[in-house]
């Protein structure tokens, strides 16, 4: 018992010493030292004098490797983790918070809002949303949120027949459409909804995506333009309704980087410094696709993407360069799967 003990702490203590050692490395590193651990304990029982001791030690040494194989088997589970292509973009403003979209839903028990958003939201001492915009159908962890966390105004394109609706009025509080025009300011940063206008709500002709809440978000020190699933029919009447509205140093890219949207005469217009594509990782629909991200690059606009670099955290400080900082860089461990930036096949 104690030796095991003994074997336990030091395999912890090691593994934690390299938090950015490869999990192949550490299967490559554990699997002959494994196999020798059942050589080592029927060595231990059946021997005795030197070959006891020194079976004793091989068992030791083979049980700290064992240690660091539960690491490796648990990240390549992570790895596993299917994520749909949903985004969530939390917002904060001295005294207030807005959050827009609720990432999606894993299963019937779980979902981004109950696993990853409201224990960010909690970590980060946001008690309450002042603001929450759920841009179109695809908002899995919605639900759970309203559940979770005390929301003041709530924003949507929801059908009215929309259980996220129905939620929401069963807490006895409103739910208003997105409308373009609707406008407010906190503490110096202002909100600006660009769409949908209230005819798109009449239009069967048109699609969920189209229906994307819109919002542009600003202080004095930039934009921001975030775009739901917009496809490129809104982004021309966007553009035909007021152009100059769209400028912004940061643009979420419409639809993850999808060949539906992200037309020339829309990156013209907004003129982003940064672009932020938001898909799941080895998602099935191969967002983005590499001839929108082309599309940017050649544009000379410094690109981002959030399956690669995990949650991305934008500063709008007066007289301070926007810039992304990436969670993955910043809490860098070891049982965190380094995503694969090549070609590969869907998970999902």
């Amino acid at each position: 018992m104690r030796l095991a003990l003994l074997a336990f702490a030091l395999g912890v203590l090691a593994l934690q010493q390299q938090p950015e050692l490869p999990r192949l490395a550490w299967g490559m590193v554990i699997a002959a030292p494994l196999a020798l651990s059942l050589a080592a304990f029927f060595m231990a029982r059946r021997a005795s004098g030197l070959i006891v001791r020194g079976a004793r030690i091989l068992a030791l040494a083979a049980a700290v490797a064992a240690i660091a194989l539960v690491g490796f088997f648990y990240a390549a589970w992570r790895a596993e983790l299917r994520l749909a292509d949903e985004l969530a973009w939390a917002w904060e403003a001295h005294g207030h918070a807005l959050l827009y979209d609720t990432g999606p839903r894993f299963n019937e028990a779980a979902d981004a809002g109950n696993r990853i958003i409201a224990p960010m939201l909690r970590a980060a001492g946001v008690t309450h949303l002042d603001g929450m915009v759920v841009s179109h159908q695809d908002s899995g962890g919605a639900l759970s949120l309203l559940d979770t966390v005390p929301v003041e105004a709530f924003f949507s394109s929801l059908p009215p027949d929309s259980r996220i609706v129905f939620a929401r009025a069963a807490q006895g509080e409103p739910a208003r459409r997105c409308v373009a025009g609707q406008r407010w300011n906190w503490d110096g940063v202002a909100f600006a909804m660009l769409h949908p206008v209230e005819a798109n709500y009449t239009n069967s002709k048109l699609k969920a995506n189209d229906l994307s809440c819109v919002l542009r978000v600003s202080n004095s020190a930039g934009r921001a333009l975030l775009t739901g699933d917009i496809e490129a029919r809104t982004e021309l009447d966007l553009l035909r309704r007021d152009a100059a509205a769209l400028r912004a140093e940061l643009l979420v890219v419409p639809h993850h980087g999808s060949r539906t949207s992200s037309t020339a005469g829309f990156i013209g217009a907004v003129s982003p410094r940064i672009a932020v594509f938001t898909p799941g990782y080895r998602n099935r629909f191969g967002h983005p696709r590499p001839e929108i991200v082309e599309r940017y690059t050649k544009s000379g606009i410094e690109s981002h993407r959030t399956d690669y670099e995990g949650a991305l955290t934008f500063d709008f400080n007066p007289g301070t360069r926007l810039a992304a900082v990436a969670q993955r860089d910043l809490d860098r461990r070891y049982w965190y799967d380094t995503p694969l930036r090549s070609e590969q096949p869907p998970l999902d």
